[in-house]
């Protein structure tokens, strides 16, 4: 039901609704909001009082002070001059007014909003980041390389910082709304229909729940999903330039939500322009650590749809990536024989005589039933084989600790750069090239999905291939000659083949082949 206050006060700028989704004033509220969530009437109280006596409707403090911020971002204009412009409109606007009269002010008003974030400075090669107990030092304590540029002037500029933006008030903020308060308990209200339609219906969901009841009891508790993808902001045509997000989601919305654009929260913005490669736990040590202090402290919320306060804790259910990404985040190197983190040594991959590569051609046999009819056939997959393997048997997380105890290095002040070496066994008897920060979660271990994969950019890839070698694309088809000598090891197809003392390779003349286009 709407308000006779609403009604009456138009609201051209949305401010008015923004703030009044935090807290509706004609509804009873059951318990009084704690310290941070009255700072929301404060602002209510901003958004409706006009700049001064007959100004137009919806011009306040509050949206003109975050207007002049809107303007200072989009045309880079300097703290002195929005002083300036603020004093000037202050000065030629009717007396008394209440618009901000120095930039100081308009900073004040808009930090009551409660999304902070933070400039880290960061080594030049990625070995640390200045931060905590190091925030004070001049020089990185693995590679010794400086930590700021040398100038002429007093100040100090770091070569390279990284931008953080804490999770913990936006997500309480989800609580203040009413359009999202009630459908953050949607994961455990809904009916469960017997088909995975959200996270929240699978196995792992209701494994982890299993493990700590106490958490699951409360439906307002956070579950959070994180993803990244590295992208060159400037385009293909541009600077080569190796920009890498990192985004947070809560999963306690239903998936019409979960999935929006507004609940995509950027956490970690991983500068350039080099790869981080290995590095990049090093750029999420503030999120692990805002992670455990949501898991073991929590932080008081305000419920807007329940008019109560409780106690908000989050926890981290698995990461989505693509395959490269994959191994940046788990610690598992994902390219040569021992890629796949299931299998681990316990692979069917070879290696390829002429391609010199690794191949997985095949693998998947030994995950169908033991009675498939697949697993006989000696001419549509490998040639004269045979499959009686069983699957892998799943690795629990107190077994990857157990390896990650045996072959993890550590970082010392020798290694420099990313600060992790080789250890014994690399790439023969397993992958592992550093323990992942996100075993510093006390539950990371407990969860049965980690890591997901990202299957768009599987799928591109795939098609990427497929089509390039059908089309015959010069520099890009997987139909040469070292694939064709490689053939008779594994295919049955001899007309396939390459021919004995023959000069040029056979093409692709298949029935069903698209033969190559001429471009006009």
């Amino acid at each position: 039901m709407v308000g006779e206050e609403d009604i009456l006060f138009d609201d051209p700028t949305g401010v008015v609704q923004m703030v009044t989704d935090a807290f509706r004033e004609n509804q009873t509220i059951v318990e009084e909001p704690n310290s941070e969530a009255r700072k929301f009437f404060d602002m209510l109280d901003a958004a409706k009082n006009p700049i001064y006596d007959a100004c137009g409707k919806g011009h306040s403090r509050l949206s003109a002070a975050t207007r002049m911020v809107n303007i200072k971002t989009e045309y880079n204009l300097s703290e002195d001059c929005v002083d300036a412009i603020a004093d000037f409109m202050k000065e030629y606007l009717p007396q008394p007014n209440c618009s901000p009269g120095s930039y100081y002010e308009i900073q004040k008003m808009v930090s009551a909003l409660g999304l902070p974030f933070q400039m880290i400075d960061v080594c030049i090669d990625n070995c640390m980041i200045f931060w905590r107990e190091d925030a004070n030092l001049d020089a990185c304590k693995f590679c010794r390389k400086p930590r700021f540029q040398v100038t002429s002037g007093r100040s100090r500029h770091a070569y390279k910082c990284m931008w953080y933006l804490p999770i913990t008030d936006r997500l309480k903020r989800l609580y203040h709304s009413e359009r999202t308060a009630g459908p953050m308990r949607w994961h455990a209200e809904h009916s469960f229909d017997g088909k995975i339609s959200h996270p929240s219906d699978a196995k792992a969901w209701r494994h982890f729940q299993s493990l700590y009841p106490t958490f699951a009891s409360d439906h307002r508790n956070v579950y959070l999903g994180l993803c990244t993808y590295g992208f060159n902001p400037f385009g293909k045509a541009g600077r080569q330039y190796s920009l890498w997000p990192v985004i947070i989601t809560p999963y306690n919305l239903p998936p019409a939500l979960c999935m929006k654009r507004e609940f995509l929260f950027l956490t970690v913005l991983v500068p350039g322009p080099e790869h981080p490669k290995r590095s990049l736990d090093v750029f999420l040590q503030p999120l692990i650590h805002e992670l455990q202090a949501l898991w073991y402290q929590g932080v008081e919320a305000y419920d807007v749809s329940l008019k109560n306060n409780f106690l908000m804790r989050a926890v981290l259910m698995w990461t989505i990536s693509d395959f490269p990404a994959y191994g940046m985040l788990s610690g598992w190197t994902t390219h040569g024989r021992l890629s796949c983190p299931y299998c681990q040594d316990n692979t069917d991959a070879i290696q390829l005589k002429h391609g010199r590569k690794s191949f997985w051609f095949d693998c998947h046999r030994r995950f169908l039933p033991m009675n498939h009819e697949y697993r006989e056939k000696t001419t549509m997959f490998t040639r004269n084989k045979v499959v009686h393997e069983t699957p892998p048997p799943e690795i629990s997380g107190e077994n990857i600790l157990k390896q990650l105890r045996d072959f993890a290095a550590d970082k010392t002040v020798e290694v420099g750069g990313n600060g992790h070496e080789r250890t014994d066994g690399y790439g023969i008897n397993h992958n592992w090239h550093k323990k992942s920060i996100f075993w510093e979660l006390p539950y990371w271990k407990d969860h049965l999905l980690r890591h997901n994969l990202d299957v768009m950019h599987i799928e591109k890839n795939f098609f990427d291939n497929i089509m390039n070698t059908i089309l015959n694309v010069q520099g890009k088809t997987k139909d040469n000659l070292k694939s064709r000598l490689d053939l008779p090891v594994i295919c049955a197809r001899d007309e396939q083949w390459e021919r004995p003392n023959s000069y040029l390779q056979i093409k692709c003349k298949c029935e069903g082949c698209i033969l190559p286009m001429d471009n006009p």
